[in-house]
């Protein structure tokens, strides 16, 4: 996230023509995003991304411990990263759970980066001055 905003700014480009191309652009990990959720570790305790085939709860299994607001539930997986075969491994999940919003974050980056590099999305070489300190 914080790569693609570094190079909008170093193109040249605005925040408005950034969140742009990510809605239009990219609608799958838009859904992903918008149904991904992780615990107070940030820990994916949910998620609709196929990419990700087994990690977390099922969708029902999740719809009951969602509304959590502190305390913790565990899952029993069958952990087969580890040399020597697979073992059962117990994770533990810690309320609240919660969703990223990119676009959000896009903008706290957009913010922070403009500001240290003295840009709102003026080219590569101010930015590169801007991070760096050079005039």
């Amino acid at each position: 996230m914080e790569i693609d905003v570094l190079a909008a700014l170093a193109l040249g480009m605005t925040l408005d023509q950034l969140l742009a191309i990510y809605r239009v652009q990219f609608p799958v990990l838009r859904q992903n995003e918008a149904d991904t959720w992780y615990d107070a570790h940030g820990r994916i305790v949910f998620t609709v991304s196929k990419g990700l085939p087994g990690i977390g709860f099922s969708r029902d299994e999740f719809n009951g411990i969602k509304a959590m607001s502190e305390g913790t539930v565990t899952r029993e997986i069958e952990d087969d990263t580890i040399p020597g075969g697979p073992r059962k491994r117990t994770i533990e999940y810690r309320a609240p759970f919660s969703r990223c919003d990119r676009e959000e974050d896009y903008r706290r980056a957009w913010d922070a980066f403009s500001r240290r590099t003295g840009t709102k999305g003026t080219g590569l070489l101010d930015t590169i001055r801007g991070l760096f300190g050079r005039s």
